[in-house]
């Protein structure tokens, strides 16, 4: 009896991942089929029937001549680079001192960061932006990153974890040697958490990546667009031609989807590791 609920639940077990396997990968492939699609091809076949040309390029074409993909893709370079830089130390020496450090204050601080979580960035962006349109800043790229670089709660936490693994042995000595404070952050410290900074690195990259409303609200100008705002506005001129925005949507989405493929071991094996039992 129990060999055959094994079988049952087994069975039952791949069919759900089977069915979760078809509903994921299902539009994914509609979208591929559809960007090599003439525009009376894509509306009189099915999303996925294949198309009759697969050297039809001329919808990619369209969409780097008009849609200002190499714009976009230069602009989320730049603030992803600005910002994994300046989050990166900004969350690593507040994580030190919080976990280093004795002072008055502590607790209620740490409590603040974690009250921070949650609240929602809507109403954080009501004053934020008032802020930033009384100082200029409002289409300016720094504008942005700046939003970005602020205190990452869940990469703060997580550094924090990383932090508590590192004897504190290793700071005396460090200090016994004549080192300051700062080299031995610099110099012990961030070596011995980097599969935590390629955590955080690879999870806020996919987030400023995907990120439509804080670019929408602060970039309105189309030479600063990013790859998420790009495709919004693209959309506009060419929302008769879905073959097109099929194209537009899979150019977008190939270098976030390719970084996580590679580096998806790195997040699972720093939340692992990082991890409290």
């Amino acid at each position: 009896m129990e060999q055959i609920k094994k079988i049952l639940f087994n069975i039952f077990k791949y069919f759900v991942l089977v069915c979760v396997t078809i509903a994921t990968f299902i539009p994914i492939i509609s979208v591929v089929l559809s960007s090599f699609k003439t525009k009376i091809e894509y509306l009189s076949t099915d999303r996925l029937t294949p198309p009759e040309n697969w050297f039809f390029f001329e919808n990619y074409e369209t969409l780097f001549k008009h849609g200002n993909v190499l714009l976009g893709f230069r602009n989320t370079f730049v603030i992803i680079i600005v910002t994994l830089v300046l989050s990166t130390l900004f969350a690593t020496m507040v994580a030190y001192c919080m976990e280093r450090f004795e002072f008055t204050g502590k607790t209620f601080i740490d409590k603040v960061y974690l009250l921070a979580s949650f609240v929602p960035g809507v109403i954080v962006h009501l004053i934020v932006f008032k802020v930033f349109a009384q100082a200029n800043l409002i289409d300016n790229l720094f504008s942005v990153i700046i939003i970005y670089s602020g205190i990452d709660v869940v990469a703060l936490y997580l550094y924090r974890q990383y932090m508590k693994r590192i004897p504190i042995s290793l700071d005396e000595a460090a200090m016994a040697e004549g080192c300051s404070y700062f080299r031995i952050y610099w110099n012990i410290i961030l070596p011995l958490i980097k599969p935590a900074i390629i955590t955080a690195g690879i999870l806020k990259t996919t987030y400023i990546y995907n990120d439509f409303y804080v670019a929408f609200l602060y970039l309105p100008a189309e030479r600063n667009g990013v790859m998420s705002t790009i495709l919004y506005r693209f959309i506009g001129p060419y929302s008769s031609n879905w073959a097109v925005i099929a194209a537009g949507i899979l150019i977008i989405t190939i270098p976030i989807f390719i970084i996580f493929l590679f580096c998806q071991k790195h997040i699972y094996k720093g939340f692992v590791d990082g991890a409290v039992k």
